[in-house]
């Protein structure tokens, strides 16, 4: 039929051969739903997973076109291109990249620091925070354990997405609580961009047109997620981790999908002092 969407054909297409992948956290639940609810059809095969593996099968072409951590985007720039200016970014509280301490921030000289197994950008912020902004002397270690199993001689744990997010549902309890997207706005005045959507430059080169559907798919989605689908993005939120319909209302303001100039500045900053620091040592995830 003239005019049919490629990605919309019932035979075996190029598009067939496309791999998309999602982020398996809350905070991409706007995007997700609509398409696993096929309210936003996408002739893609999908897979789900937390952003540090997408990362490694986006670079092993395992995965065409996924959100990755923005550090893996920018040490990578010439496989990867952003595709549909969609990010995930905070322009201050990002609400569920937090920091938990058994002390105030400022006493943490010395301390042993545990990292977030699933993610990248989040470990590299933490360094940038405590080493460049507020000139501690920390040990970092990339541990995967929840915040009831930190050994006695770690001092803080940073935990992202849902693993966050549990931790925080969890009350009140002896910790300093610090909001990694908070600081970052106050050391720098910018918004910070932990995410975006990539295709591998391949998969670009080879399959233009499925991508630029994708892309527009990806941002129709990210329109019903906000708009209409908006009360089953929260009710969804509330069966994953039982925060509260207010909490998810405000969790998602303070969220933003969309890779204006004002982000592209902050990432800009990001990769600026990643640059700074590589000659020192790096984290490993």
């Amino acid at each position: 039929m003239a005019g049919e969407c490629p990605l919309h054909k019932n035979t075996e297409s190029k598009s067939n051969r496309l791999t998309l992948g999602q982020v398996d956290f809350i905070n991409c639940l706007p995007i997700n739903i609509p398409i696993e609810e096929k309210v936003i059809e996408i002739n893609a095969t999908i897979k789900s997973e937390m952003p540090s593996t997408l990362n490694k099968l986006v670079l092993s072409g395992k995965i065409d076109i996924a959100p990755v951590s923005s550090l893996t985007y920018l040490e990578n720039k010439d496989n990867l291109t952003p595709i549909g200016n969609l990010c995930i970014s905070s322009n201050g509280p990002a609400d569920s990249v937090l920091l938990f301490s058994k002390y105030p921030i400022e006493e943490l000289e010395r301390a042993y620091i545990a990292l977030s197994f699933a993610s990248a950008t989040s470990n590299k912020l933490t360094e940038i925070i405590l080493n460049k902004y507020m000139h501690l002397n920390v040990t970092f270690k990339v541990e995967n354990l929840k915040l009831a199993e930190l050994p006695k001689d770690y001092s803080a744990a940073l935990l992202i997405g849902d693993h966050a997010l549990f931790e925080f549902s969890r009350g009140p309890r002896d910790l300093f609580l610090y909001d990694m997207g908070s600081l970052w706005k106050m050391h720098t005045g910018l918004p910070m961009v932990f995410g975006i959507w990539v295709v591998r430059n391949e998969v670009m080169d080879k399959y233009p047109e499925e991508v630029r559907i994708i892309a527009a798919l990806l941002n129709k989605a990210k329109e019903k997620g906000l708009g209409d689908m908006f009360d089953t993005i929260v009710k969804k939120s509330i069966d994953k981790v039982g925060l509260s319909k207010d909490f998810y209302r405000t969790y998602f303001e303070h969220l933003s999908y969309e890779l204006n100039e004002e982000r592209k500045k902050g990432l800009k900053l990001f990769e600026k002092i990643c640059l700074e620091l590589q000659e020192k040592t790096a984290i490993k995830v």
